[in-house]
């Protein structure tokens, strides 16, 4: 792949910092390698994440998803983030709403630490709960929240993936044939925890998102709408409980 002079720059200035070779870098760049996992960083929102091969490597769409987020949230409430990953959507959040509490959960162990290590750095742990297991299986029954989002695999088996991708872990990729399978488990249970009026929004693939669509309303979720992203596709799915 082509490596763009700001990437080259970036590269650059981490090889004189880490004192890495930085043609050696450059190929690694070059064959794909995402940059983040290369300087162990990503920029997200307004936060600077520690990022490695764990975690996805956090993109703007999800950037786009808390923006949307912030416009509609209330000044104080209580929040979940399903599949936190490097923790990049709860800890923006937090970082934007001061009087907001969060809980993260996340089913990949390693990916959990590198989150709680990303709210340390930020001076978020206080705010920031982290529990490990898989989607609502890591709450105790009866939690409720204000809001629930989240950015879960959303990728069928058999649909391609950039390069970059191909580096990154599979579990949080993949969601079945038809990249639902991770979303028909969430769906299920959205409205036992989140409180009346509170909101639901996750982030989709374009290709999914009509049948993601008659998933939620089949749940239950009657406000269920498809949103598109700032490029025009359908990318998220939003929901307000009645």
């Amino acid at each position: 792949m082509i490596v763009s002079e700001r990437e080259e720059l970036w590269l650059r200035e981490f090889a004189e910092k880490s004192g890495e070779d930085f043609n050696a870098l450059l190929k690694k760049r070059e064959s794909g390698y995402p940059l983040a996992y290369i300087i162990g960083s990503q920029p997200f929102h307004e936060i600077e994440l520690k990022i490695t091969p764990d975690v996805l490597v956090p993109r703007p769409e999800t950037e786009e998803m808390v923006e949307r987020i912030l416009k509609e949230a209330k000044p104080a409430g209580i929040g979940l983030d399903l599949g936190c990953g490097s923790g990049a959507i709860a800890l923006a959040l937090a970082h934007a709403l001061p009087e907001w509490a969060f809980t993260a959960t996340d089913i990949s162990k390693k990916a959990l630490e590198l989150a709680k290590e990303n709210a340390k750095d930020l001076g978020l742990d206080q705010r920031v709960a982290f529990r490990l297991g898989s989607w609502f299986e890591a709450l105790p029954e009866g939690e409720t929240y204000d809001l629930i989002v989240t950015n879960p695999p959303y990728v069928g088996n058999t649909e391609e993936i950039d390069l970059g991708a191909t580096y990154e872990p599979k579990i949080a990729l993949f969601a079945g044939p038809d990249g639902l399978d991770c979303y028909r488990l969430i769906l299920l249970k959205v409205k036992d925890y989140l409180k009346s009026g509170g909101l639901f929004m996750g982030e989709c693939g374009p290709y999914h998102a009509q049948s993601l669509l008659k998933l939620a309303k089949e749940a239950g979720l009657k406000s269920a709408e498809i949103l598109k992203d700032y490029s025009g596709r359908d990318r998220f799915i939003r929901a307000v409980k009645d």
